[in-house]
């Protein structure tokens, strides 16, 4: 297991963790957050994306009971549950609903799990766009195989992370979060196809560039049934594309659109904008790789038009943010980051800046909305992992 996952050790554990999670424990594990530079609703859509982990850990502390039961316990929350290892069901609390779907994924490889206790604490804002569902996800289910001695790679916690994001919770979604929380690495983010899953490590230097997530504190109650709405409308645009091109695996593939005559505007629009996102993709890297962060931000600046024009995922908030930020000097570019609906943006700003720029859009953003933002500059990080012995 140590040759796969990264080993992490208690100096990188803030001590606030350490005196919540407390002493006495058989295994901690931790799991990162992440961001996706570009390249969003791609990722089930065979197509390019962008991410890296950052540096806001979920943590896990564990150890075996005695029984078939797992008592959990969501310290930020103060919130305890049990799951019964004999009978998982979807219960309606969803942070205990993902533990109990990844528990069957082993059950269902033909591992047999023992009860442990388990308490867990997070730095990953809850429904911020960082992906707190994927970090509790590996950092669970990273933590339960080394409870119990269980081999697996990289690529085989992502796919059991899946399956129960599809199979149990529901929710149909790609690869990209668990991904980017599972192959992190400090000051690079990884541009993968999502057809393949090939993937390459960038080194990221922003010069006197950062980047500032800013939460919007919203999260509009249309998330998961949205977000599904847009896998069922892709798949439903590519069959109209494959009637045209039938070689066509996915959105992603290349083909003529002018050729398609979709049955809906919605569904051009849906199509249009992946092909769209995934050539941003490539010209960030390019202009990366040629030291352009002016382009870069004008990338993002077209992702986030495209995400609320063509993709309809934003909403007035992010859209409010968006134009703000762009409007700022010293910022190079933003987007919204993530499902959408709410969350966080992503924005390319100079660091020279923030601290006068967090001050002007905390103001307007209040004035406007009466809703107080939230605001988190991070680095790009390792991906999940083990404590050291």
């Amino acid at each position: 297991m140590e040759s796969v996952w990264q080993i992490f050790s208690k100096n990188q554990i803030k001590q606030s963790v350490l005196n919540k999670i407390g002493e006495g424990w058989d295994v901690v594990s931790r799991a990162p957050g992440r961001i996706n530079l570009i390249g969003e609703h791609t990722d089930y859509n065979g197509g390019l994306v962008f991410p890296a982990a950052v540096d806001k850990y979920m943590y896990f502390a564990c150890r075996k009971n005695g029984t078939k039961t797992i008592k959990a316990t969501a310290l930020d929350l103060n919130e305890q549950h049990t799951i019964d290892l004999t009978d998982l069901k979807i219960t309606g609390t969803l942070w205990a609903d993902y533990i109990s779907g990844i528990l069957l994924q082993f059950q269902e490889r033909g591992y047999d799990i023992d009860g442990f206790d388990v308490s867990l604490t997070s730095e990953v804002p809850i429904g911020s766009g960082m992906s707190s569902s994927a970090a509790l996800e590996m950092g669970i289910l990273l933590a339960i195989a080394k409870l119990h001695n269980i081999e697996l790679s990289k690529w085989d916690a992502i796919q059991m992370s899946q399956n129960s994001n599809h199979e149990f919770l529901g929710i149909k979604g790609g690869i990209l979060d668990q991904f980017s929380s599972s192959f992190g690495q400090r000051d690079r983010a990884m541009l993968m196809d999502c057809a393949d899953r090939s993937f390459e490590y960038v080194d990221i230097d922003l010069k006197e560039y950062e980047l500032l997530l800013i939460n919007s504190c919203v999260t509009h109650n249309h998330l998961l049934s949205g977000y599904n709405d847009r896998v069922l409308e892709c798949k439903q645009a590519l069959q109209e594309i494959q009637k045209i091109y039938p070689h066509v695996a996915s959105l992603s593939d290349d083909y003529a659109i002018k050729d398609v005559a979709f049955s809906s505007e919605v569904l051009y629009k849906r199509a249009s904008f992946i092909a769209e996102e995934n050539q941003r993709v490539r010209e960030f890297k390019s202009a990366l790789n040629e030291h352009d962060l002016g382009t870069c931000g004008e990338l993002l600046n077209g992702s986030h038009d495209g995400l609320s024009s063509k993709y309809e995922v934003s909403c007035d908030e992010l859209d409010f943010l968006a134009a703000n930020l762009k409007s700022e000097p010293g910022v190079l570019g933003c987007r919204m980051m993530g499902g959408g609906f709410g969350g966080c943006t992503i924005n390319l700003i100079k660091s020279s800046i923030r601290d006068d720029l967090i001050k002007d859009i905390e103001k307007k953003y209040i004035d406007t909305f009466d809703i107080k933002p939230e605001f988190y500059p991070v680095k790009m990080s390792d991906g999940a992992g083990i404590l050291e012995d």
